[in-house]
């Protein structure tokens, strides 16, 4: 057996386990985030400004979607995630 072989799988392991606890922190962080834990005392971005003042609620609701996806949960359903991929 090639030993190069046994290192490779190793790595993909190890990466795989490290994407699953990015992925993890995401949601911990996001939902934290989300649910509003500091009481409005820890805004990144005021809701009270027109227009931009919920992106940040958008990103961690991004983040939280790909982390459960990249964790196994997706929650779009399967029509919306591949209606949106480039054609080949």
């Amino acid at each position: 057996m090639d030993p190069n072989f046994a290192t490779a799988i190793h790595a993909s392991q190890s990466s795989s386990l490290a994407g699953k606890t990015v992925a993890l922190v995401g949601v911990l962080v996001s939902c934290a985030y989300l649910a509003n834990l500091g009481a409005g005392l820890f805004l990144e971005i005021p809701d009270i400004l027109p227009g931009i003042g919920n992106l940040d609620e958008v990103f961690f609701t991004t983040v939280l979607l790909a982390s459960l996806a990249k964790l196994g949960i997706p929650i779009l359903p399967d029509v919306i995630r591949t209606s949106h991929r480039p054609r080949a």
